[in-house]
């Protein structure tokens, strides 16, 4: 399996894992949250394998050297005890920017042990779109809370009631 693949599946399983979660929370925020966020992973996902199409068009042999066993998506949410686990942490949405920054280390990682400037390349470009994917997941957030967000007045500071 290859890098790419391998990136793909990973995201496959993530995308199935934040709409088994959107289907077991209760609470339509978090419901609305990670069902945006699924969708989102399948974009990520048509991204992936344009890159893995034009990489094949390149060819790409020496990235094939990718152990399976790497590429397992382990969730810091356990959608077993979905309820256990955001009992004490309402914003669930701090587990997937570690997540996805573990993923991004993960690549960095990968880049800096890889032997070929072919792999190099390969490591960057995914590490780059993995940081895109994080931003654009950092303005979904940001568009579901920002009812939240909101000063009482202009002209005065949010932190008390008037």
């Amino acid at each position: 399996m290859n890098i790419i693949e391998c990136t793909i599946k990973m995201k496959q399983e993530t995308k199935a894992h934040y709409e088994r979660l959107s289907e077991a929370v209760t609470e339509d925020e978090l419901k609305r949250l990670f069902a945006m966020l699924a969708a989102e992973e399948g974009e990520h996902i048509q991204k992936l394998i344009v890159l893995k199409d034009d990489m094949k068009k390149v060819g790409t042999s020496s990235l094939d050297a990718l152990d399976e066993s790497v590429c397992v998506y382990s969730p810091h949410i356990d959608p077993r005890h979905l309820a256990e686990s955001l009992s004490h942490d309402p914003d669930a949405y701090r587990h997937i920017v570690h997540e996805e920054e573990d993923t991004i280390e993960f690549f960095d990682q990968l880049k800096n042990q890889a032997e070929n400037e072919q792999m190099k390349r390969v490591c960057q470009v995914l590490a780059d779109k993995e940081r895109e994917h994080l931003a654009t997941l950092e303005n979904i957030y940001f568009f579901v809370e920002e009812p939240r967000t909101y000063l009482e007045w202009g002209e005065f500071s949010n932190l008390k009631g008037l």
